[in-house]
């Protein structure tokens, strides 16, 4: 190659630091791929080129990179350590471990290797594996803000929304504030139920940044939830200006016209969203609902089914969905949708109180008995659980369990209108037996047949 070919690509690469510099990614791609063309020998433009392919969600490009550079040089940890990110945002976590166990075999002390891997081991459900890759990480850099910022997702997923709220505070502390973190904090105290927090920490954060379209739409949800559906509108109309071809306005939208019981506005906008974005999740479950509200059920099934096929994985949305399920009388689906919830979440009370109440609509008792039990694992204070149990017991005919469960129940609420029609029930029931055999029942020495 001649000495003016090794200069023109001093020059593209030159181009492409002050591109990155002003975040003018696709620029800074360009001159890479036009300096790697005349010399693509330089394993720091191939990383380069990743961090770009990367700033612009071109992960499967942004790893073909990041190959290149480490192929040319292997101890490149930078560029391992960025690939491990790229795989994780394609959600191959395996592969992204088995790179960050390679940096760390390469260099232990690369703390990177280690706080990388809190995420992944949060999307795999591994919390005290998360907790572990934490601690280690800050065993090499006390006051990283990755490390922080990372586990606060562990602890939003384990709903420790407080030590949550701590980690991305201090995240902001150590690396500066933006809107993304205050939107994170906003949404750990909306869960929370502190919905006037909530609305500050949205409002803080999109002083930061107006136009910052994922905070806009969130913060417009939560005037939603809470009520002021005036601001929402207003905030929303706002947001349509800016992004007035966005699925996520449409949907928003929508909510909103339903929580003004416009129903027919609210199916145009969803409609709208489908058109736009044919996988928009929640669409197709508030078209049900719609649907469902005007007694059509041949079209609230069909939308639901369409809903199930998008393989929602938000816990809210499946919890939603297996509701409308249920209320259609789709029982099989509403199991499955509430199983592969229980999969993400394990200790989801609603999940197993949900999935307790369609296995016995099956007439799967057993089943339906035992989700039951797990939601009282859970939270054994839960009323509308013992009543299920108590119930299931006693369509099962086994009236000395029902009797132990209703019991309990109205110690624990003895005013409950529910709770004490039900026990009214089983009283009812128990009289039929001979009283020789109640009080054995009752005394759990024998059970029905």
């Amino acid at each position: 190659m001649s000495h003016s070919h090794w200069t023109d690509a001093d020059d593209h690469a030159r181009r492409a630091r002050r591109f990155m510099t002003e975040k003018r990614w696709q620029k800074a791609v360009e001159e890479l791929r036009a300096a790697l063309a005349l010399n693509p020998f330089n394993p720091d433009w191939h990383f380069h080129l990743g961090r770009g392919l990367d700033e612009l969600c071109r992960y499967e490009q942004a790893i073909d990179a990041y190959t290149q550079a480490v192929h040319l040089d292997p101890h490149h940890l930078h560029a391992w350590n960025h690939m491990g990110v790229s795989l994780h945002q394609l959600g191959r976590y395996q592969e992204a471990l088995a790179v960050f166990r390679r940096i760390e075999q390469t260099d232990p002390e690369y703390e990177p290797s280690y706080c990388n891997r809190i995420r992944v081991y949060t999307e795999l459900g591994d919390h005290q594996a998360a907790e572990e890759m934490f601690y280690t990480a800050r065993l090499y850099r006390d006051e990283c803000p990755v490390c922080y910022e990372n586990i606060a997702h562990s602890l939003l997923a384990r709903k420790e929304y407080e030590r949550a709220i701590f980690c991305w505070q201090k995240t902001i502390d150590l690396s500066g504030d933006n809107v993304r973190l205050r939107a994170k904090i906003a949404q750990a105290y909306s869960l929370r139920g502190q919905y006037e927090l909530a609305r500050r920490h949205y409002l803080d954060g999109l002083k930061l940044d107006p136009h910052h379209l994922p905070t806009l739409l969130e913060y417009v949800h939560l005037l939603i939830q809470i009520g002021r559906l005036d601001e929402a509108s207003a905030k929303l109309k706002q947001v349509s200006l800016q992004a007035p071809t966005n699925a996520g306005v449409s949907f928003a939208q929508a909510k909103l016209e339903l929580a003004q019981n416009h129903l027919e506005q609210a199916e145009l906008s969803l409609r709208l969203t489908l058109q736009l974005d044919p996988t928009f999740i929640g669409a197709n479950l508030l078209l049900a609902q719609i649907a469902y509200q005007r007694q059509d059920l041949i079209r609230a099934k069909s939308y639901l089914r369409a809903e199930l096929m998008l393989r929602p994985d938000s816990p809210q949305v499946l919890l939603d969905l297996s509701n409308m399920l249920l209320d259609v009388g789709e029982t099989r689906l509403a199991v499955a949708c509430l199983r592969r919830l229980i999969g993400s979440e394990p200790d989801n009370i609603k999940a197993w109180q949900n999935l307790g109440v369609a296995e016995c609509l099956r007439g799967r008792f057993d089943q339906g008995i035992n989700a039951c039990i797990r939601a009282l694992e859970i939270d054994p204070h839960n009323l509308s659980v013992r009543h299920n149990l108590a119930l299931a017991y006693m369509d099962q005919g086994e009236l000395a369990y029902a009797w132990e469960e209703i019991t309990s129940a109205l110690k624990l609420a003895p005013g409950d209108r529910l709770i004490r029609r039900l026990w009214f029930r089983i009283c009812i029931k128990r009289l039929v037996l001979c009283t020789d055999t109640v009080v054995a029942l009752n005394q759990g020495f024998i059970r029905p047949s």
